[in-house]
């Protein structure tokens, strides 16, 4: 018996050891493999027109608001490129869309496939950038929209309403397939 407590007593701190820097390793490799977040911030939104508006190409929209968005890189590490969706009520019809990033106003353009959607293709975005998104849009019914990521691994898009207190619409985040 006391042959084995001596060799555990010999071998302690070479078992610990090993198992301590196994166990560290495994749990730092999870940690920084986790999914990461990247904080997209609903800053603004104001009514433009809340009766119906003819525009100069005789298109008659019902309503027009305006949406702020800044998307920030707060995941800690550089992002070679990504798509970021935005996507409105399904009747909605986006009128006008204007981006600012530290390159300049408009430097990013923006792919429509649908009328109510915007789909930008961001590249080399690092740490701590800041894009921001307005959007002008006609034709809104339930004041929906989606913030979306595509092409891209290790992290997600989480939205967060970081609008002044003032009195609020019902303007709610929503799934692709509620908007629809």
């Amino acid at each position: 018996m006391e042959q084995i407590i001596q060799f555990l007593s010999k071998s302690y701190p070479y078992l610990l050891g090993g198992i301590g820097g196994a166990g560290l390793t495994i749990s730092y490799g999870s940690w920084s493999k986790r999914t990461k977040i990247m904080q997209c911030h609903y800053v603004d939104d104001d009514i433009i027109s809340k009766l119906p508006v003819l525009t100069e190409t005789g298109e008659q929209h019902n309503n027009i608001y305006t949406k702020e968005f800044r998307l920030k890189n707060t995941t800690g590490m550089d992002i070679s490129s990504f798509r970021i969706i935005f996507e409105f009520d399904a009747d909605a019809k986006l009128i006008k869309q204007d981006n600012f990033c530290k390159t300049g106003k408009n430097e990013i353009k923006p792919k429509n496939k649908k009328p109510n959607e915007s789909i930008y293709l961001i590249k080399n975005f690092n740490r701590n950038d800041v894009i921001c998104f307005n959007f002008d849009i006609a034709n809104i019914t339930n004041d929906h929209y989606n913030v979306t990521e595509a092409d891209c691994l290790g992290f997600k898009i989480v939205v967060k309403d970081k609008r002044k207190p003032t009195i609020k619409r019902k303007s709610k985040v929503v799934t692709k397939d509620k908007i629809y």
